[in-house]
């Protein structure tokens, strides 16, 4: 195989949240900030961290309005989270042939494992590292480097997939392939600035370029 160690962010990326977290954002926003943003100004900042993103929207008021976020994040989760198309197939098949996988995301802990458990992907991953245990987030490497350190994995086998110019670059910055979806909320056009290795259009084409068929 191409790559023996995958790490994958997972929303935007595997599981199709993008309608949980804007809706979680308009209602925090609407509550706390009624009137000053709408989904163009959310969009453009999906993949940082949480309190990072509140600070831009409300200086100073991080705390209040993540906490409206997650309140509301976790009340609606599993009505409106699901894999993307051939995401548990993939995992499953590349899983059964020796792949190392792990999750970089800049979620933290509670809601990462709701989502893995709810889409059945837990049993294919190897190693899981949110936002709860990094000091430094994407783009920074960090976060990067700890999965590769929980899998044993080598720079040349290792590939980043991701849906933002945050799991990009953090890839790029830890010294390892990178892959951009084309399923982003950005599309292929937000991804292809940032020089991703690959830009796929499914699960179904990662596969075969982890695999080398």
């Amino acid at each position: 195989m191409k790559y023996q160690y995958v790490l994958y962010d997972l929303d935007g990326t595997l599981l199709d949240t993008n309608e949980l977290i804007i809706r979680s954002f308009e209602h925090t926003l609407d509550l706390h900030t009624p009137g000053a943003y709408t989904r163009e100004h959310i969009l453009p900042q999906m993949g940082a961290p949480l309190f990072q993103q509140m600070e831009l929207f409300a200086p100073g008021r991080s705390e209040e309005l993540v906490a409206t976020y997650r309140r509301y994040n976790l009340e609606q989760h599993d009505a409106l989270v699901t894999a993307f198309p051939h995401v548990v197939e993939v995992l499953r098949e590349l899983h059964e042939a020796g792949c190392k996988q792990a999750i970089v995301t800049s979620k933290v802990r509670l809601t990462t494992e709701k989502g893995l458990a709810l889409c059945g992907l837990s049993p294919y991953l190897d190693a899981v590292v949110t936002v709860d245990e990094c000091e430094h987030h994407k783009p920074h490497p960090e976060p990067v480097l700890k999965a590769m350190a929980l899998l044993g994995a080598d720079p040349a086998s290792t590939i980043m997939i991701g849906d933002s110019p945050f799991d990009i670059g953090a890839g790029q910055a830890a010294g390892v392939a990178t892959a951009g979806v084309k399923w982003s909320l950005r599309g292929e056009a937000g991804l292809r600035p940032h020089h991703p290795d690959y830009l796929v259009s499914d699960m179904l084409e990662l596969r075969k370029i982890i695999l080398g068929t």
